[in-house]
């Protein structure tokens, strides 16, 4: 019954999330350019969608003289758009491991800049999660009024965050799998819509009349003026929000990751480019009035299309994409957090890779905060909107910055090009940064201003753990010395014993080489010689850095390396344990698990307990014994 229930359970799982993937087959889970412009480029190619509609919110309040100015508006949005291309190309040829902004900030502004960027961008990932599912079903209300109660649309955005976080639970490959066809079908359906818009103005000489349904504002203002340019250039930066995941999963796509990152990149620069440019131009052009529940690339495709198979096809997808839009996060983000965690400022556990080699706790964090997000916004998209790109022109400021510091003291080769190029990118960001502050701050962007400070402190506050544990820990050359005095007493003891006779065995697991494992060592080496070390190799490279140590400190007791190509250690020690129990003559087989006690109670939360499941998993082996044998740095300091 106990084996049916394990196959069920198996075949259950492997059913909602698919077959384990092996560490050796990472390359295979990657994803190339076509797969990683819907997995990575759907946050920023849905945003160019609606940039015209806040672009021209703000002109009109100069009446129709703001006409004259989308075009120019949307152009030096583009030329922003190049300046953040060629920052982002730089980082991705420098930084392998990825992390954009966070790993650009911390190596050339220092570490505060770069738990600030980090911090932004979490931000950021967050509310585009919130922003996009929320947008997404509230467009749905109109033909579906029965999502319009707020109880109902908030269930409905849980609904479809769930199934987002599922579908990348199940890895990157089977994310752009499901997501290509929408996205590529909005793209082509938005570029036959512009090309026939231009065709039509252009060479038919058609003469564009104005059909929009919405009122054009009245002017409050004389004129367009720098404050209302500033704004409205502000609001179509809105097209640039998601540029930053590329560049901080170049560790997702197949080598070469950092080429394929680069053009993948391009291709959505481009993209949003023309289509941005397309867009205002033909707004402007027609003289579209942006309306609520009527946008102004809804206007086009009626003007542009009729009521016809490409209109519903654009209005479809427009409505897919914003859904899809949330994956964007769900990829970068978990990437992000694993390389903050390999680096100490977040919990260790977001960087171990799941069955499908994604970062599963990344996937499941970011799952139950937006989610938490839509319930105390209540679904509410223009309550979180001014929360939703402040975050990015924080990284995009400090990424920019950060690589004209580089270049201005490195100054080689063709320096000054870059440094104008980075200058640029960096100052500019900062302006529009600080115009989304000044005229969002009253619609909730102080709130970024409270948490952002609160997340660096948290960062801070986990890495200060961190390190007072790895200090805690560390072996010290007097304590490994007195570990091998230790063990020859103990074998001057049983000189006259051989160690046939001990039908004790004793397992050890471990992770790596400090004084927890030496003191379990100890006590389990003082019971019986038949004492195994047993190390789980989910990481080639921590098996080769414990077996390094091992040797360096000249640890007498044997150590055992057990592959695990699933990264499944607790199941792959089972295992381990079952083969020790078959094959050996023991009367007991005690599994010894070292086991850190934090200082203070909530420290566990910064470790993954992997000890307490591998006790409780055991609670009902009659034959395999397991102790804990604590160390407690509290009382090691009052010795």
């Amino acid at each position: 019954m106990a084996n049916f229930n394990k196959l069920f359970g198996l075949k259950l799982r492997t059913l909602i999330l698919g077959h384990p993937l092996s560490t050796q087959d990472a390359d295979e889970a990657k994803v190339g350019v076509l797969g990683g412009v819907p997995v990575f480029g759907s946050d920023i190619i849905s945003s160019q969608g609606y940039a015209p509609d806040e672009i021209l919110y703000v002109l009109l309040l100069a009446g129709s003289l703001g006409y004259a100015y989308i075009l120019k508006t949307s152009l030096f949005i583009v030329l922003l758009v190049i300046s953040i291309f060629l920052v982002y190309r730089k980082a991705i040829q420098k930084y392998a491991e990825g992390g954009g902004s966070y790993t650009i900030a911390r190596a050339y502004l220092g570490e505060n800049f770069g738990l600030i960027a980090g911090a932004s961008l979490t931000l950021d990932y967050v509310l585009t999660v919130a922003v996009s599912v929320s947008s997404a079903i509230e467009n749905l209300t109109g033909i579906m009024p029965w999502l319009a109660p707020t109880e109902h649309k908030v269930l409905a955005d849980c609904l479809v965050i769930i199934f987002m976080a599922w579908i990348n639970l199940r890895g990157l490959k089977e994310s752009a799998r499901l997501f290509s066809i929408p996205v590529y079908l909005y793209i082509g359906t938005l570029a036959l819509l512009i090309g026939t818009g231009l065709i039509e103005i252009l060479v038919h000489g058609v003469t564009p009349t104005a059909v929009a349904t919405g009122h054009l504002a009245s002017s409050t203002v004389s004129g367009v003026t720098w404050f209302i340019l500033a704004r409205a250039f502000a609001g179509g930066t809105t097209a640039l929000t998601g540029f930053e995941a590329v560049s901080n999963g170049v560790t997702a796509f197949k080598n070469p990751s950092q080429k394929r990152a680069i053009q993948t990149l391009l291709i959505l620069a481009i993209i949003v480019s023309l289509g941005l440019i397309g867009l205002t131009y033909l707004a402007g052009a027609y003289h579209l009035v942006p309306a609520e529940g009527n946008t102004i690339l809804n206007q086009l495709g009626l003007i542009i299309f009729g009521k016809t198979l490409p209109y519903f096809v654009l209005m479809a997808t427009a409505a897919a994409i914003l859904v899809i839009a949330s994956s964007t996060p769900y990829a970068g983000l978990p990437i992000l957090l694993s390389l903050i965690a390999r680096q100490g400022y977040a919990p260790r556990y977001f960087k171990n890779l799941g069955d499908r080699l994604v970062y599963s706790v990344g996937i499941w964090t970011l799952f139950i905060v937006s989610s938490l997000l839509i319930i105390i916004f209540h679904g509410d998209t223009h309550s979180m909107l001014p929360l939703y790109a402040i975050g990015v022109f924080i990284s995009f400021t400090l990424t920019g910055i950060g690589l004209a510091k580089h270049t201005w003291q490195e100054r080689r080769g063709n320096w000054k090009l870059d440094f104008m190029i980075f200058s640029f990118g960096g100052i500019v960001s900062f302006l529009v940064l600080l115009i989304f502050i000044i005229t969002k701050f009253t619609q909730g962007a102080w709130i970024i201003l409270i948490i952002m400070p609160l997340l660096v402190l948290m960062f801070r506050g986990i890495h200060h753990v961190y390190q007072g544990e790895i200090q805690d820990v560390r072996i010290t050359s007097e304590a490994s010395q007195e570990f091998h005095n230790f063990v020859i007493k103990v074998k001057r003891r049983r000189a006259h014993i051989e160690p046939a006779d001990y039908k004790n065995k004793i397992i050890v697991p471990v992770y790596d080489l400090n004084l927890i494992v030496l003191k379990t060592l100890k006590y389990a080496y003082a019971l019986t010689p038949q004492t195994t070390a047993v190390h789980i190799s989910s990481d080639p490279v921590r098996t080769a850095k414990l077996l390094k140590h091992w040797a360096e400190h000249h640890i007498e007791i044997p150590l055992e390396i057990v592959e695990s190509p699933y990264r499944a250690t607790v199941h792959d020690l089972l295992k381990y344990l079952d083969k020790v129990e078959k094959n050996g003559n023991y009367d007991t087989i005690t599994l010894a698990i070292p086991e850190y006690v934090p200082e203070k109670l909530w420290h566990n939360i910064l470790h993954n307990q992997t000890g307490q499941l591998m006790k409780l998993m055991l609670l009902f082996r009659k034959s395999i014994l397991v102790t804990s044998v604590p160390y407690n740095p509290v009382l090691k300091k009052h010795l």
